[in-house]
């Protein structure tokens, strides 16, 4: 009688094709697994930044001063402002908010300019000085704005 041995071919015990013995697998050998990194350790994602000469320069410095390469410093730097984000956020918030208080300012300057332009003309022409102190305390108050936006800008430097 007949085994089914599951071997393709086999029809009985030990028999293999055309009445011989069965073919013996070749004997494979098992290589020692490798150890490898946990992948939380592997560091594969790049990232690129763009930064200008006087960006990198100044990052550069800071690296070095830490005694860091400039990518471990950025990424170090990058994970530090990353955990305490409600920090960075207030303060970009704020150098935004002055920034956009800056070109307001300018704005501002701009029509009072045209103002004083307007007012200087007629007083060459021989007219009154109409609106000449607004215009001054229109100076005042927008030089008083700008001074308050360089001084926050200069403590953040």
């Amino acid at each position: 009688m007949a085994q089914d041995t599951g071997r393709p071919g086999a029809t009985g015990a030990g028999c293999g094709p055309e009445g011989g013995p069965a073919p013996r697998a070749a004997p494979t050998r098992t290589r020692p697994q490798r150890r490898t990194r946990t992948r939380q350790n592997k560091q594969r994602a790049a990232v690129s930044v763009r930064l200008s000469t006087t960006e990198r320069t100044h990052l550069k410095a800071a690296a070095d001063h830490t005694g860091a390469s400039l990518a471990k410093f950025m990424a170090q730097a990058s994970l530090a402002a990353a955990h305490d984000i409600n920090h960075v956020a207030a303060n970009l918030l704020d150098l935004r908010g002055t920034i956009r208080e800056l070109v307001a300012a300018r704005t501002d300057l701009a029509r009072i300019g045209n103002n004083v332009n307007q007012i200087a003309r007629a007083v060459n022409s021989g007219g009154d000085p109409i609106g000449a102190e607004a215009a001054l305390a229109d100076v005042r108050r927008v030089a008083a704005r700008l001074e308050t936006a360089a001084q926050t800008l200069a403590e953040r430097a």
